[in-house]
C-alpha cells in the first residue's frame, strides 16, 4: 500500500450505538455498531468546471451537472421493493454546509452505516466510502477526513455539540395546513420544490452569517408501509365528505386538487421514498431572514402553487436529543399535525432532488460577498 493510498483512507468514527426510536428491518437489535466517515467537497473554479461539459455552452454544462446529481441521488435508494422493508443497517448520507466566519463556506458529505460487529461496521463504512467516491458527480472533488481532528472539524461536531443557552437549533419543514380548523383529521402537506438557481441565495445567505453556522440535510431510504398506503387511499374520501359550502368554492377546489396531487404522488407504484430532513444549528441566534430564505427556496411554487414551509424547534428538554441525533445522522422525530406523522419526514425522489443541490462556481469573480473554502488536495478525486 503506497503513501497516497494510506492518505486516501478516511478516518472511521465508530461506536456501539443505536437509536431506539428509529428501529426498522429484521434483527435490528443485532446492529449495535455504528461507523461514520466525512469528506470535504471541493468546488471547482468555473474555469476548471467548464472543461467538463459535453455540450457546447454553459447551459449544457449546468444541465449535465444537474443530471449527474440526480443520478447520484437516485442511486442512494437502497430498498429491495419485493421485501417491502427497510434494511437494518440504516445507511445514511448527510450533506452539510458549514460557515465559520473568515474561513469560507465548507461543503461536506458524511456517511453512516450500522452493523453487527465493530469490524463489520468499519468494513461496510469503507465500502460505502469507495462507492461514494466512485459515484459522486465528478464536477467536484472529494477529500476524506483522515484523522479524528479532521473528522471533527469538517463534520461540524463543535457546532452541533454546543448546547449553551445562546445556541440555536431549528428544522425547516413543509407546511401542514388544516382544510378546516374544526376538522383536525384532514390536512394538506406541502412539497419540497425548487429550481436550478434558487439555491444560490441559500449558499450566499449561509456564507454571510456573523456566527458559526451549520446546515444539515440528511438522506436515508425508506418505504411507505401497508397501513400508511391504506390510510392514504382512504384519505380521498375525507376531503370529498367536506361540505364545500363551508369554505370559498374556489379555495375548496384548489385544496381538493392539491390533495389529489399529493395522494397520487404518494401512491404511485414503485415510487422511491427517503427520509429527508433539513436542520440549521449555530452557537448563536439564527437570523430569521435566513430561515425564510432557506424555507422559501426549498418550497418554491410550480405554476405559483406552494403551501410554503414552517419552522420547528426542540423544547428545552429535547435540545440534547436533537443534537445527538443530527450528529449521528439519525431521523429526528419532531411534532407533526398530519394523520400519519411519519410522512412529515418522508419525501419522494423529485423532492430529494429539489433539496439536495451541490454548489457551483459562476463565471468571472464568483458569487458576490462569498467564497467556498478550498478542500485539501486530492489528485485521485
Amino acid at each position: 500500500m503506497n503513501f497516497k493510498t494510506i492518505m486516501d483512507t478516511p478516518w472511521i468514527q465508530f461506536e456501539q450505538y443505536q437509536d431506539d426510536e428509529n428501529r426498522a428491518g429484521p434483527d435490528f437489535s443485532e446492529y449495535i455498531w455504528q461507523a461514520l466517515f466525512a469528506c470535504q467537497v471541493g468546488i471547482r473554479s468555473h474555469q476548471e468546471w467548464v472543461k467538463l461539459k459535453w455540450g457546447f455552452n454553459a447551459l449544457a454544462l449546468l444541465e449535465e451537472t444537474l443530471e449527474r446529481q440526480r443520478l447520484f441521488l437516485e442511486s442512494q435508494y437502497a430498498i429491495r421493493n419485493e421485501l417491502r422493508m427497510e434494511p437494518p443497517d440504516h445507511r445514511t448520507l448527510a450533506f452539510r454546509f458549514i460557515n465559520r466566519p473568515g474561513e469560507g463556506l465548507v461543503l461536506t458529505v458524511l456517511g453512516k452505516i450500522h452493523a453487527r460487529t465493530k469490524e463489520e461496521s468499519i468494513e461496510n463504512a469503507l465500502a460505502l466510502y469507495r462507492e461514494l467516491k466512485s459515484t459522486f458527480p465528478y464536477d467536484y472533488t472529494l477529500a476524506p477526513a483522515c484523522s479524528r481532528d479532521e473528522f471533527l472539524q469538517i463534520s461540524g461536531w463543535d457546532i452541533l455539540e454546543n448546547s449553551e443557552s445562546s445556541s440555536d437549533l431549528v428544522q425547516i419543514k413543509r407546511s401542514e395546513i388544516p382544510i378546516l380548523p374544526e376538522r383536525r383529521s384532514v390536512f394538506l402537506q406541502g412539497f419540497w420544490q425548487s429550481n436550478a438557481r434558487a439555491h444560490e441565495q441559500i449558499w450566499r445567505s449561509l456564507a454571510v452569517s456573523l456566527n458559526p453556522l451549520l446546515m444539515n440535510i440528511s438522506l436515508r431510504s425508506t418505504i411507505l408501509y401497508p397501513k400508511e398506503l391504506e390510510k392514504l387511499s382512504k384519505s380521498a374520501n375525507d376531503i370529498s365528505e367536506i361540505d364545500d359550502h363551508l369554505v370559498n368554492e374556489k379555495t375548496f377546489l384548489a385544496m381538493k386538487h392539491w390533495h389529489e396531487l399529493y395522494t397520487e404522488r404518494r401512491l404511485t407504484p414503485w415510487k422511491k421514498f427517503f427520509y429527508l430532513q433539513v436542520h440549521l444549528a449555530s452557537p448563536g441566534k439564527i437570523d430569521e431572514n435566513l430561515l425564510r430564505i432557506v424555507g422559501t427556496s426549498l418550497t418554491l411554487g410550480n405554476d405559483k402553487q406552494s403551501l410554503g414551509y414552517r419552522v420547528a424547534a426542540p423544547r428545552t428538554d429535547e435540545q440534547l436529543g436533537w443534537r445527538k441525533k443530527i450528529r449521528n445522522l439519525d431521523v429526528v422525530s419532531s411534532a407533526s399535525l398530519l394523520p400519519i406523522p411519519r410522512l412529515a419526514e418522508v419525501a419522494d425522489l423529485d423532492e430529494v432532488f429539489a433539496v439536495v443541490r451541490f454548489p457551483y462556481s459562476p463565471p468571472e469573480d464568483g458569487f458576490p460577498d462569498m467564497k467556498f473554502a478550498a478542500a485539501k488536495n486530492d489528485e485521485e478525486s
